[in-house]
């Protein structure tokens, strides 16, 4: 089954998200399916989002109840839906995966690419990454010959200009020269994906930072502290949040580990072997970003700022809507 063009836009931020899948980009056969959103509820529940708005909030349907709404729904499409709202992310590079899996071809959909603006905010975190391939390569000399882009290194005006390029880093590498565009698009690629994950996880970490401080401040109350289960309840939402957190980054540890033994002695295969270690962990590392996202950005948007609310207001939310899914 493959993914086929539509006339609904598909905006950028959808295509960039953790929690938020387009339907618009899925081979649906229910046409007003294509103009709605499947996405991770607050309670880490796949719905469908019917609308959304400022003033009026948003509306959510269950997989199962799309009938209801839909009167015309094809039984396939109802198949798909309940299968994706079962998946712990929707970031593209799970996506990839998952879709795979479920028979629907994925080869030319750019829908599960970052999109361009995401791929140059990115930009920060993968140049220590280029920068070592491009030294690797040239040497001393290579980030002073103005090379910054890995996939510019075999674009070139000059077509014996590019054929140097690829030969020099198919002697290099030990990489046959038909396989270097490969090679530089998959290193891109793989790196690409680190940058978006750990991006995601340093932009939740000051929320982060002030959930546990909450959680403290919880735990000293007179009050609160003598009420068991609120302090069972607070407890366990803090010990899986910084548990979530410490094995994400332990794992970008062991990526980064992974690629300084990788340099040591580099090649196609030592690559193909860290790209495999990487790809491995994609749908582990957008299901634990996913839901840590949803659960952080769902108290942030809560208490935007904690003083302004207090240990009583904190525990009232983790009872009843934090704790849900969690």
């Amino acid at each position: 089954m493959s993914i086929v063009s539509t006339d609904v836009s598909v905006k950028a931020a959808d295509i960039d998200s953790l929690w938020i899948l387009p339907l618009a980009v899925l081979p649906l056969k229910t046409p007003g399916l294509r103009k709605v959103r499947l996405m991770k509820s607050n309670h880490l529940e796949g719905v469908v989002e019917m609308f959304a708005s400022d003033g009026a909030g948003s509306g959510h349907i269950r997989p199962l109840d799309l009938s209801e709404t839909f009167a015309d729904i094809d039984t396939g499409d109802t198949a798909m839906i309940e299968k994706l709202a079962a998946l712990h992310s929707y970031d593209v590079y799970s996506l990839r995966i998952s879709l795979r899996e479920m028979g629907v071809d994925v080869t030319d959909s750019k829908h599960l690419t970052l999109s361009k603006s995401k791929q140059e905010e990115l930009a920060v975190y993968m140049k220590p990454f280029t920068d070592r391939l491009i030294m690797q390569i040239y040497g001393d000399d290579g980030t002073a010959s103005g090379e910054t882009d890995i996939q510019a290194l075999f674009r070139d005006a000059d077509p014996n200009v590019a054929r140097q390029k690829l030969k020099t880093i198919s002697d290099t590498l030990n990489i046959d020269l038909q396989s270097v565009p490969q090679f530089l698009e998959d290193y891109g690629d793989i790196y690409l994906s680190i940058a978006y994950y750990r991006q995601n996880l340093i932009s939740i970490a000051p929320v982060i930072m002030d959930f546990l401080e909450a959680c403290y401040e919880i735990s000293r109350h007179n009050q609160l502290s003598q009420n068991p289960e609120a302090m069972k309840v607070c407890k366990r939402l803090e010990a899986k949040t910084a548990k979530l957190r410490d094995v994400l980054s332990d794992r970008f540890a062991v990526f980064q580990q992974s690629t300084e033994a990788m340099w040591e002695d580099m090649n196609a295969e030592r690559f193909g072997e860290f790209k495999q270690l990487v790809e491995d962990n994609h749908a582990a590392l957008g299901g634990l970003l996913c839901t840590l996202s949803v659960k952080m950005n769902g108290w942030h948007k809560r208490f935007p700022e904690r003083k302004s609310a207090g240990p009583h207001q904190w525990v009232d939310y983790m009872m009843t809507d934090m704790r849900q899914g969690y």
